[in-house]
């Protein structure tokens, strides 16, 4: 299934912060790496990239990026690597469909280096449209998005900071990704993307569409 295998090149997107924090030149473990479309950008800019999938199709197309790529649930492997071997290890829109994402959190955790850090990004379910529709007494799931059905697990920006630190990482930044509904400019001219990046960075709880959390290793 290739559901989130488009990369967002919007400069204010989750996608190009991530590939922003991972830097250059960095061993990175891409969890949830899909058809490797973060995992491609890394290797690019001269990471060695290994990537954990689920799905077979995804894993395939994957391993033209990555050096490795483990099949399997992040909740139930095994990496064969060794302690303290990445730099970064990344959670593209993964940790809301676990289980348990902070025992997911604290499992990797070993594989970081004393001075690595995770690069989250995480739907913000305090969105104003997620708000509007409780007022109005729905809850619908869809396909994708906030209340995409896959979804087991919902994080606020305080709830997303709190798992990270829960899990032994110290908060770094966090970065809104915007999403103003009905604003239609964004089309227009890149300075409406800047404008509703602004106006985002003011209110972030209401019109934030995900969080980019980057957190190190304590």
């Amino acid at each position: 299934m290739l559901k989130y295998a488009t990369l967002s090149t919007n400069p204010y997107s989750s996608h190009m912060r991530i590939v922003q924090l991972v830097g250059n030149n960095k061993k990175v473990l891409d969890v949830g790496c899909s058809a490797g479309h973060l995992s491609k950008v890394f290797k690019e800019n001269g990471c060695e990239v290994v990537g954990i999938e689920l799905d077979d199709e995804s894993a395939k197309i994957a391993r033209n990026y990555c050096i490795d790529v483990i099949k399997g649930d992040v909740e139930t492997i095994n990496l064969n690597y060794p302690d303290e071997y990445f730099d970064v290890i990344v959670f593209g829109d993964i940790l809301e469909h676990l289980k348990n994402p902070q025992t997911v959190l604290i499992k990797l955790r070993r594989y970081l280096k004393k001075d690595g850090y995770i690069v989250c990004s995480i739907p913000n379910i305090a969105h104003i449209t997620v708000r509007l529709m409780l007022l109005m007494g729905k809850w619908e799931y869809e396909d994708v998005g906030l209340l995409d059905r896959t979804h087991l697990r919902f994080f606020t920006k305080k709830t997303a900071i709190k798992l990270a630190e829960n899990a032994g990482f110290k908060i770094e930044e966090v970065y809104p990704t915007p999403w103003i509904p009905f604003f239609r400019l964004r089309k227009l001219h890149p300075i409406f993307l800047k404008i509703e990046y602004t106006i985002t960075k003011m209110l972030p709880t209401l019109f934030a569409l995900q969080f980019v959390i980057k957190a190190r290793k304590i």
